[in-house]
């Protein structure tokens, strides 16, 4: 089964101010074609400011949109497949690589989040590599302040998607039991 983050929690102020800017510079570029159709040199201004107007449309929507889309997690039948592209995290766990789970709270614990190392943090959504209170790095993926803290012999992953209720009973099914 797959697991995400709801794209409506990766939206931040940032996505729609450089919107704005893009919007206001491709306005400016398609007025002063329409504008002034007998100067060729504003005109072919204006064509590059379109197409690298466009371009630079494309790669804010993939940055902001796109890529949050492809972070998830899978929980197979004796396997688990992290996809966090912020954190550079492509990985996958088999059953046997998994030592414990547990749930923890992100808040108030020695496995709150102190600082990000690489990864994208806005409100509650979480997804990369962070620094936590106990001074350890984790792989974190996580929408709210509850996670299931994985142990592996690697690397510490705090897991909490979206359907999260689903996402722990799959994984106690699938995997291995999550400790309360």
């Amino acid at each position: 089964m797959m697991y995400f983050v709801s794209i409506l929690h990766t939206i931040n102020p940032l996505f729609f101010a450089l919107l704005a800017v893009l919007a206001l510079l491709l306005w400016k570029a398609i007025y002063t074609f329409k504008t002034y159709p007998d100067d060729p040199e504003l005109r072919r201004n204006a064509t590059k400011e379109m197409v690298v107007g466009g371009l630079v449309l494309i790669l804010i929507l993939g940055i902001f949109v796109v890529v949050p889309l492809v972070a998830g997690i899978t929980v197979k039948d004796d396997e688990l497949s992290l996809r966090l592209p912020t954190g550079f995290t492509f990985e996958t766990y088999p059953e046997a690589d998994i030592l414990s789970a547990k749930m923890v709270s992100l808040d108030q614990s020695e496995y709150a989040i102190v600082s990000k190392v690489v990864g994208t943090e806005t409100r509650a959504y979480r997804e990369g590599i962070f620094l936590l209170q106990n001074g350890t790095e984790a792989a974190v993926f996580a929408n709210g302040n509850t996670a299931i803290l994985v142990e592996t012999p690697n690397r510490i992953l705090l897991l909490g998607p979206d359907r999260f209720d689903n996402f722990v009973k799959s994984f106690s099914e699938k995997l291995i039991p999550v400790q309360p």
